[in-house]
Protein backbone atom coordinates (compact mmCIF):
# COMPACT_ATOMS: atom_id res chain seq x y z
CA UNK A 1 0.00 0.00 0.00
CA UNK A 2 2.61 2.46 1.15
CA UNK A 3 4.74 1.25 -2.27
CA UNK A 4 1.56 2.33 -4.18
CA UNK A 5 0.96 6.00 -2.41
CA UNK A 6 4.70 6.64 -3.37
CA UNK A 7 4.55 5.41 -6.82
CA UNK A 8 1.10 7.62 -7.31
CA UNK A 9 2.70 10.32 -5.73
CA UNK A 10 6.04 10.56 -7.79
CA UNK A 11 3.98 10.16 -10.84
CA UNK A 12 1.76 13.00 -10.46
CA UNK A 13 5.12 14.70 -9.12
CA UNK A 14 6.51 13.43 -12.92
CA UNK A 15 3.67 14.78 -14.56
CA UNK A 16 2.92 18.30 -12.58
CA UNK A 17 6.93 19.00 -13.60
CA UNK A 18 6.41 17.79 -17.21
CA UNK A 19 3.41 20.08 -17.14
CA UNK A 20 5.68 22.90 -15.67
CA UNK A 21 8.36 22.49 -18.59
CA UNK A 22 5.54 22.08 -21.24
CA UNK A 23 4.11 25.45 -19.86
CA UNK A 24 7.80 26.90 -20.35
CA UNK A 25 8.63 26.05 -23.36
CA UNK A 26 5.23 27.17 -24.87
CA UNK A 27 6.09 30.64 -23.48
CA UNK A 28 9.32 30.79 -24.30
CA UNK A 29 8.16 29.66 -27.98
CA UNK A 30 5.45 32.43 -27.86
CA UNK A 31 8.02 35.10 -27.40
CA UNK A 32 10.07 34.04 -29.34
CA UNK A 33 7.54 33.96 -32.24
CA UNK A 34 6.42 37.41 -31.26
CA UNK A 35 10.04 38.66 -31.41
CA UNK A 36 10.81 37.27 -34.37
CA UNK A 37 7.92 38.81 -35.99
CA UNK A 38 8.47 42.51 -34.30
CA UNK A 39 12.15 42.24 -36.08
CA UNK A 40 10.54 40.87 -39.31
CA UNK A 41 8.18 44.87 -38.79
CA UNK A 42 11.05 46.34 -37.92
CA UNK A 43 13.18 45.19 -40.92
CA UNK A 44 10.50 46.44 -43.51
CA UNK A 45 9.86 49.45 -41.56
CA UNK A 46 13.76 49.94 -42.23
CA UNK A 47 14.02 48.65 -45.44
CA UNK A 48 11.36 50.80 -46.92
CA UNK A 49 12.35 54.00 -44.57
CA UNK A 50 15.85 53.27 -46.20
CA UNK A 51 14.50 53.01 -49.73
CA UNK A 52 13.02 56.59 -49.68
CA UNK A 53 15.89 58.28 -47.51
CA UNK A 54 18.24 56.83 -50.77
CA UNK A 55 16.01 58.36 -53.09
CA UNK A 56 15.97 62.12 -51.20
CA UNK A 57 19.08 61.60 -50.35
CA UNK A 58 19.96 61.14 -54.64
CA UNK A 59 17.81 63.84 -55.71
CA UNK A 60 19.84 66.42 -53.30
CA UNK A 61 23.05 65.19 -54.44
CA UNK A 62 21.96 65.72 -58.18
CA UNK A 63 20.25 69.03 -57.57
CA UNK A 64 24.29 70.24 -56.56
CA UNK A 65 25.38 68.15 -59.46
CA UNK A 66 23.22 70.20 -61.61
CA UNK A 67 23.90 73.68 -60.23
CA UNK A 68 27.73 73.26 -59.37
CA UNK A 69 28.66 71.37 -62.43
CA UNK A 70 26.44 71.09 -64.87
CA UNK A 71 25.55 74.74 -64.95
CA UNK A 72 28.67 76.24 -64.27
CA UNK A 73 29.79 74.14 -67.91
CA UNK A 74 26.87 75.50 -69.63
CA UNK A 75 27.60 78.74 -68.58
CA UNK A 76 30.93 78.21 -69.71
CA UNK A 77 29.35 76.63 -73.16
CA UNK A 78 27.47 80.01 -73.67
CA UNK A 79 30.11 82.16 -73.13
CA UNK A 80 32.63 80.25 -75.63
CA UNK A 81 29.71 80.42 -78.31
CA UNK A 82 29.20 84.19 -77.57
CA UNK A 83 33.16 84.82 -78.52
CA UNK A 84 32.65 82.52 -81.68
CA UNK A 85 30.01 84.27 -82.40
CA UNK A 86 31.21 87.91 -82.37
CA UNK A 87 34.58 86.95 -83.96
CA UNK A 88 35.15 87.66 -87.43
CA UNK A 89 36.82 84.33 -88.19
CA UNK A 90 36.72 81.36 -87.12
CA UNK A 91 38.79 80.21 -83.76
CA UNK A 92 39.40 76.51 -84.44
CA UNK A 93 40.86 76.05 -80.90
CA UNK A 94 37.80 78.03 -79.24
CA UNK A 95 35.55 75.40 -81.39
CA UNK A 96 37.49 72.52 -80.11
CA UNK A 97 37.18 73.98 -76.01
CA UNK A 98 33.36 74.17 -76.48
CA UNK A 99 32.88 70.98 -78.21
CA UNK A 100 34.86 70.24 -74.92
CA UNK A 101 32.41 71.59 -72.62
CA UNK A 102 29.42 70.46 -74.34
CA UNK A 103 30.52 66.93 -73.76
CA UNK A 104 31.48 67.37 -70.34
CA UNK A 105 27.84 68.43 -69.50
CA UNK A 106 26.40 65.30 -71.40
CA UNK A 107 28.74 62.91 -69.75
CA UNK A 108 27.78 64.83 -66.24
CA UNK A 109 23.80 64.92 -67.00
CA UNK A 110 24.42 60.74 -68.33
CA UNK A 111 26.05 60.42 -64.89
CA UNK A 112 22.92 61.84 -63.43
CA UNK A 113 20.61 59.94 -65.05
CA UNK A 114 22.26 56.74 -64.24
CA UNK A 115 22.30 57.87 -60.54
CA UNK A 116 18.37 58.47 -60.42
CA UNK A 117 17.41 54.97 -61.20
CA UNK A 118 17.24 52.22 -58.25
CA UNK A 119 17.89 49.79 -60.58
CA UNK A 120 21.52 51.28 -60.65
CA UNK A 121 21.94 49.90 -56.72
CA UNK A 122 20.19 46.49 -57.67
CA UNK A 123 22.12 45.42 -60.37
CA UNK A 124 25.78 46.45 -59.24
CA UNK A 125 27.47 45.44 -56.26
CA UNK A 126 27.59 47.26 -52.67
CA UNK A 127 30.92 47.31 -53.08
CA UNK A 128 30.34 49.14 -56.49
CA UNK A 129 27.75 51.70 -55.20
CA UNK A 130 30.62 52.57 -51.79
CA UNK A 131 32.92 53.48 -54.51
CA UNK A 132 30.77 55.39 -56.72
CA UNK A 133 29.73 57.61 -53.57
CA UNK A 134 33.31 57.71 -52.91
CA UNK A 135 34.23 59.01 -56.68
CA UNK A 136 31.75 61.39 -56.52
CA UNK A 137 32.77 63.01 -52.71
CA UNK A 138 36.84 63.21 -54.45
CA UNK A 139 35.24 65.15 -57.20
CA UNK A 140 33.92 67.77 -54.35
CA UNK A 141 36.92 68.39 -53.75
CA UNK A 142 35.91 68.54 -49.98
CA UNK A 143 38.25 65.77 -49.10
CA UNK A 144 40.52 63.02 -50.22
CA UNK A 145 38.35 59.42 -50.22
CA UNK A 146 39.68 56.08 -50.95
CA UNK A 147 38.32 52.96 -50.82
CA UNK A 148 39.67 49.48 -50.42
CA UNK A 149 38.53 45.74 -50.64
CA UNK A 150 39.77 42.62 -48.92
CA UNK A 151 38.85 39.29 -49.46
CA UNK A 152 36.88 37.58 -52.53
CA UNK A 153 33.42 39.32 -52.96
CA UNK A 154 30.33 37.91 -51.55
CA UNK A 155 26.55 38.25 -52.33
CA UNK A 156 24.53 40.11 -50.46
CA UNK A 157 20.92 40.66 -50.92
CA UNK A 158 19.05 43.56 -52.40
CA UNK A 159 17.13 44.44 -49.18
CA UNK A 160 20.29 43.80 -46.73
CA UNK A 161 22.20 45.66 -49.52
CA UNK A 162 19.99 48.96 -49.32
CA UNK A 163 19.99 48.98 -45.84
CA UNK A 164 23.46 48.56 -45.46
CA UNK A 165 24.06 51.37 -48.35
CA UNK A 166 21.60 53.78 -46.51
CA UNK A 167 24.00 53.46 -42.94
CA UNK A 168 27.07 54.27 -45.26
CA UNK A 169 25.39 57.08 -46.91
CA UNK A 170 24.65 58.23 -43.23
CA UNK A 171 28.24 57.74 -42.05
CA UNK A 172 29.58 60.27 -45.35
CA UNK A 173 26.65 62.74 -43.85
CA UNK A 174 27.77 63.38 -40.82
CA UNK A 175 31.34 62.98 -42.09
CA UNK A 176 30.56 65.85 -44.64
CA UNK A 177 28.68 68.06 -42.22
CA UNK A 178 30.50 67.53 -39.36
CA UNK A 179 34.01 66.29 -39.24
CA UNK A 180 36.09 68.89 -41.10
CA UNK A 181 37.84 65.77 -42.10
CA UNK A 182 40.26 66.05 -44.99
CA UNK A 183 41.01 62.35 -45.81
CA UNK A 184 38.24 59.58 -45.21
CA UNK A 185 38.59 55.76 -45.97
CA UNK A 186 36.54 52.91 -46.85
CA UNK A 187 37.37 49.44 -46.07
CA UNK A 188 35.42 46.45 -47.22
CA UNK A 189 36.55 43.43 -45.37
CA UNK A 190 34.64 40.19 -46.73
CA UNK A 191 35.18 36.92 -44.62
CA UNK A 192 34.42 33.36 -44.79
CA UNK A 193 30.79 34.18 -43.20
CA UNK A 194 30.70 37.86 -42.64
CA UNK A 195 30.95 41.07 -43.83
CA UNK A 196 33.18 44.20 -42.13
CA UNK A 197 33.01 47.64 -43.56
CA UNK A 198 35.41 49.98 -41.85
CA UNK A 199 34.71 53.89 -42.40
CA UNK A 200 37.08 56.18 -41.05
CA UNK A 201 37.61 59.85 -41.12
CA UNK A 202 40.60 62.07 -39.76
CA UNK A 203 38.28 64.47 -38.92
CA UNK A 204 37.96 67.33 -35.25
CA UNK A 205 36.05 63.28 -33.40
CA UNK A 206 33.58 63.90 -30.84
CA UNK A 207 32.16 62.44 -27.32
CA UNK A 208 31.22 59.41 -28.01
CA UNK A 209 28.58 59.54 -24.63
CA UNK A 210 27.82 63.17 -24.84
CA UNK A 211 26.81 62.26 -28.39
CA UNK A 212 24.42 59.51 -27.78
CA UNK A 213 22.96 60.93 -24.76
CA UNK A 214 21.35 63.89 -26.73
CA UNK A 215 18.17 62.88 -28.74
CA UNK A 216 18.69 65.36 -31.59
CA UNK A 217 22.38 65.00 -32.28
CA UNK A 218 22.42 61.23 -31.37
CA UNK A 219 19.93 60.75 -34.22
CA UNK A 220 22.07 59.41 -36.70
CA UNK A 221 23.91 57.29 -34.98
CA UNK A 222 21.66 55.59 -33.42
CA UNK A 223 19.84 55.05 -36.60
CA UNK A 224 23.11 53.71 -37.75
CA UNK A 225 23.66 51.13 -34.67
CA UNK A 226 19.43 50.44 -35.31
CA UNK A 227 19.75 49.46 -38.95
CA UNK A 228 22.48 47.53 -38.37
CA UNK A 229 20.83 45.56 -35.87
CA UNK A 230 17.83 44.65 -38.00
CA UNK A 231 19.99 43.27 -40.38
CA UNK A 232 21.62 40.98 -38.07
CA UNK A 233 24.63 42.86 -37.90
CA UNK A 234 26.42 45.40 -35.38
CA UNK A 235 27.57 48.81 -35.97
CA UNK A 236 30.74 50.10 -33.47
CA UNK A 237 31.61 54.06 -33.75
CA UNK A 238 35.23 54.61 -32.12
CA UNK A 239 35.80 58.71 -32.05
CA UNK A 240 37.90 60.90 -29.91
CA UNK A 241 38.07 64.52 -29.95
CA UNK A 242 40.68 65.67 -32.38
CA UNK A 243 41.65 62.31 -33.77
CA UNK A 244 38.76 61.41 -35.83
CA UNK A 245 36.22 58.91 -35.88
CA UNK A 246 35.68 55.40 -36.93
CA UNK A 247 32.33 53.65 -37.88
CA UNK A 248 32.82 49.35 -37.84
CA UNK A 249 30.25 47.37 -39.57
CA UNK A 250 29.92 43.66 -39.12
CA UNK A 251 27.05 41.45 -40.46
CA UNK A 252 26.65 37.76 -41.58
CA UNK A 253 25.79 37.92 -45.62
CA UNK A 254 22.17 35.99 -45.09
Amino acid sequence: MYFICFTSLMLIILLGFLMFVLLVQRKKSNRYIKERERLKVEFYEQLIKSQMEIQEQSFNTISMEIHDNVGQTLSLLNVQLNIIDQSNKLDRNLIDEARESARKAMTDLRDIAKSLSTERIRSASLAQITAHELNRLNQTGIMSAVFEQKGNEQFVGDEKKLILFRIIQECFQNIIKHSRAANVSVSFNYGDKALEIIIADDGQGFDLSSVLSDQQKGLGLQNIIKRAEVINGKATVISTPKLGTTTIIETPYV
